[in-house]
């Protein structure tokens, strides 16, 4: 005790000696010695903010000194330049020994250091949620580069022409007297990845906080550096600078780009573990063929097996904090013990979290046990789990987060590889993807199935969408998408669905909405919402506010009728994800809709799970964001009573040409002219052909409100209208939704496990590898 007492006292005082000699760095101004003396501080205390905050005074230093430098030389370059074009006008040898390009230099290490810290210090503005400077820094670093780099090889195009004299080509000039830049270089082709990541960079910042004054412009600036990088010949280096989790979420990323992506992924994860080159190729998209179909059916649970059937789930994300552990908590109990043995494998050096839904979780399964990524190698943890001797391994991670789970499924291959022609082959488990990742994951290599429905994958290959999964998919007969709704939230005496009206009113004030008003709520993280959606979100809620204040309303037979209701203005009830994002929507919406409209707009703070689904109660419509939908939050609002409304296109593919436009991300949504007046580029369409983009349709059908589902956001615009102004037909929507939520198979886990459980039946007796697996399309008739 008096050990340790005396060694945290030591690194208290020499951390304080430390901070003092960083602060008089910063004070004369040399960022060099501040950033060394910090970085052995961060070495005793890395968790401190006063480090922290050092760390980013003395990048802002570093960047401030290098800008001012910067600027002067770009300023005195513009001089030089606009010199030279008088001097030619006014002369015939424009020679007058003045300043030359030569003479003003900022080298190329100088500019690397000024975009790498630009770079570093819009990381900890991001740590920070401080979206709006991080997003300043990385424009500029783009800016001061993209200059920087077109200056330097103009430069170098000019040499060259010199060098060449009357012989070689001559160097074509820009408008302004600078000859035209080579961006065939090598110097390019070592930058351009560079500020590629900084344009990704900013476009995830700003749509963290709704700053879409270039919203689609970055978009396409991203798509576009992806496009050239994807190539036959790239070995999707580059590709991997956007994660597999963004490019289902970007509406600029299709679904080929982010099929590309994911692939891209799996391949890294299985060099990371030493697979050779030959063993790493799986099909790519669009050239996967045809697979095979087989059919297993819910019914066949009651045959009884040779032998139990082992089960592994693996997940970093087994604790209180991850909505996963939470959707799935009560799924593992319903696994038919007679059957089937289920071992949980929890991805954590932590084992503190003793929460309830970890404590469910373990307390349903045959075997639950901790694999320490800072004790194990993915290897070494892959090999862990074989001595279960497991017929089947859900990867319940994917790429989200992690890359550690990735890279323990793909130990698979590595250990065939290993094992060669030896007759004496070790057997290995099959590999199914679900959940955690709402994508294909790649590759046929490291996973064999995928757990999906045919509603976010149709098979039909007219859709053009099956075609972008290579390894073989699990149809289940319902929604895939598992929850323990029912039995987590239970019923009124759980003190999370509201009992009566006067509750409904008295939580409803608490969170300054009106008793009356009509409230369309999408509680989605701000990444998920696009301007487009929101201009349609907002157009109709002026709508509303414009017919009822005409005091008409619209019968389920769409007759106008009078009424007397009180004018109350709708709400659009939003997340609160800090104050960023909400002064930048106040600000769009009083630019796009006037002063008034902004006072439709109320935000929540994020909340404890437990407030956040009883608050959900006091909505009256839950809007799905459809780049990519409400998946947890859907099922929230569909369990507390609120009806969802989400877009699915419709569309099928023609050959090629149809296949490009139903991909075009250009196109406008053309069913209602009004919408597009004065509209630019915000009236883009958002394609629905990702999976992630089609799951609330998914959830929509389980629960029979598929009426909910609108092919354009024309109609989806006219359902919010009709949904506050004709109440006998939302009345009916409502009362639909409560009476089928008990009987549906979308809350119904117990069933849902043993769809999925014929599923492992089958994979189990068809016992087949690779290329060769079937889709399997659960039947369920109970």
């Amino acid at each position: 005790f008096d050990s340790t007492s005396n060694n945290n006292s030591d690194n208290s005082s020499r951390l304080e000696s430390l901070l003092a000699q960083a602060h008089h760095f910063l004070s004369n101004k040399d960022a060099d010695g501040a950033f060394g003396t910090l970085a052995q501080a961060y070495g005793i205390d890395p968790t401190s903010p006063k480090i922290s905050a050092m760390f980013e005074a003395c990048l802002t230093l570093k960047v401030d000194l290098a800008e001012e430098k910067y600027y002067e030389w770009k300023n005195d370059l513009d001089n030089v330049y606009h010199n030279d074009n008088e001097q030619r006008d006014n002369s015939d040898d424009g020679d007058s020994g003045s300043v030359t390009v030569e003479d003003v230099v900022v080298s190329e290490q100088e500019l690397n250091d000024l975009f790498q810290d630009r770079m570093g210090l819009s990381s900890l503005f991001i740590d920070r949620e401080n979206y709006e400077e991080a997003g300043v820094q990385l424009r500029k670093s783009i800016e001061e580069a993209t200059f920087w780099l077109t200056n330097s090889l103009q430069q170098s195009s000019s040499h060259n022409h010199d060098e060449k004299g009357n012989h070689g080509r001559a160097a074509a000039a820009t408008t302004d007297g600078r000859p035209r830049a080579d961006f065939s270089s090598t110097r390019f082709n070592h930058w351009q990845p560079q500020i590629d990541r900084a344009h990704y960079l900013l476009y995830r910042t700003n749509a963290a906080c709704c700053q879409w004054s270039t919203y689609f412009e970055d978009g396409d600036r991203l798509r576009r550096s992806l496009l050239h990088d994807v190539s036959p010949a790239s070995s999707g280096e580059v590709v991997r600078m956007l994660h597999p989790f963004d490019a289902l979420k970007f509406p600029c990323i299709s679904l080929e780009l982010a099929s590309d992506i994911a692939r891209s992924y799996a391949r890294r994860a299985l060099e990371s573990v030493g697979v050779a080159e030959g063993e790493i190729t799986s099909p790519k998209p669009n050239k996967v063929l045809p697979r095979r179909v087989v059919t297993a059916n819910r019914q066949d649970s009651q045959q009884q097996l040779q032998r139990k059937i082992r089960i592994g789930y693996i997940s970093p994300d087994f604790t209180s904090r991850h909505p996963l552990a939470f959707l799935m908590q009560h799924v593992f109990r319903h696994h038919d013990k007679s059957q089937f043995i289920t071992n949980i494998y929890s991805v954590s050096s932590s084992k503190t979290d003793d929460g309830p839904e970890v404590q469910a979780i373990r307390e349903s399964s045959d075997q639950f046990t901790y694999l320490s990524p800072s004790s194990m190698s993915p290897m070494e943890m892959y090999q862990r789990m074989m001595h279960d001797e497991l017929d089947i391994l859900v990867d319940l991670c994917g790429y989200a987060g992690t890359s550690i789970v990735s890279e323990i499924m793909a130990s698979r291959c590595r250990l065939r590889q290993d094992q060669g022609n030896d007759p004496m082959k070790q057997r290995f488990p099959k590999h199914v993807s679900y959940m955690g990742f709402p994508g294909s994951v790649g590759s046929t290599r490291v996973w064999d199935y995928s757990v999906f429905d045919k509603t976010v994958v149709p098979p039909e290959e007219k859709y053009g969408i099956r075609n972008h999964y290579p390894e073989a998919l699990v149809y289940m007969p319902h929604c895939y998408f598992v929850n323990s709704h029912r039995t987590v939230i239970g019923g009124r005496g759980d003190g999370i669905l509201l009992a009566n009206e006067e509750e409904r009113i008295s939580l409803r004030a608490e969170y300054g909405i009106h008793p009356s008003a009509f409230v369309y709520c999408c509680h989605s993280r701000p990444d998920k919402i696009d301007p487009s959606t929101f201009r349609s979100w907002m157009r109709a809620l002026v709508r509303v506010q414009i017919q009822t204040n005409d005091a008409t309303t619209i019968t389920e037979k769409n007759e106008v009728k009078d009424t007397d209701t009180a004018t109350v203005a709708p709400v659009l009830w939003l997340l609160r994800s800090g104050e960023e994002m909400e002064r930048n929507l106040r600000r769009w919406v009083r630019r796009e809709f006037g002063e008034m409209a902004e006072d439709c707009l109320v935000f929540a703070d994020v909340a404890e799970r437990a407030e956040h689904l009883r608050r959900l109660g006091i909505a009256d419509v839950f809007l799905d964001t459809p780049a990519y939908n409400a998946h947890t939050l859907g099922c929230d609002a569909l369990y507390m009573g609120v009806p969802m409304i989400s877009l699915l296109r419709q569309f099928e593919q023609h050959g090629d040409d149809a296949a490009d436009s139903k991909l075009d991300l250009e196109s406008a949504d053309d069913d209602d002219s009004d919408a597009n007046l004065d509209s630019g580029h915000e009236m883009r369409s958002i394609a629905t052909e990702k999976l992630a983009s089609r799951v609330g349709a998914s959830l929509l059908e389980a629960i029979g409100l598929d009426d909910l589902i609108y092919p354009d956001m024309a109609k989806y615009e006219d359902a919010m209208v009709r949904c506050a102004l004709d109440k006998e037909w939302f009345d009916k929507i409502r009362q639909r939704l409560v009476s089928s939520k008990d009987s549906s198979p979308l809350f119904d886990t117990e069933r849902w496990v043993q769809n999925l459980e014929a599923a492992f039946r089958k994979m189990v007796e068809l016992d087949l590898d690779g290329g060769n697996l079937p889709d399997i399309v659960v039947s369920d008739h109970s």
